[in-house]
């Protein structure tokens, strides 16, 4: 996910694996947390966290709405 401002210790091994995305990909993309807010929702989900794992990548936990897992 694309974040403003990040530890810069990791900067060569998150463009490694931008390298990595575009090369075994061609529709892959890397998106800002508006652009994840809008694909969650659209997806169903009602809720999500973002976080930091002090790493080169975060981690998002998303939620179905109560109704949905009821139907599961």
């Amino acid at each position: 996910m694309i974040v403003e401002e990040r530890d810069e210790k990791l900067e060569h091994v998150r463009l490694m694996l931008d390298m990595v995305m575009m090369a075994h990909t061609s529709t892959g993309k890397e998106r800002t947390l508006k652009e994840w807010d809008f694909v969650l929702n659209e997806a169903g989900f009602a809720r999500y966290e973002v976080r930091d794992i002090d790493d080169v990548q975060c981690v998002i936990i998303a939620y179905l709405s109560s109704m949905e897992v009821g139907l599961a």
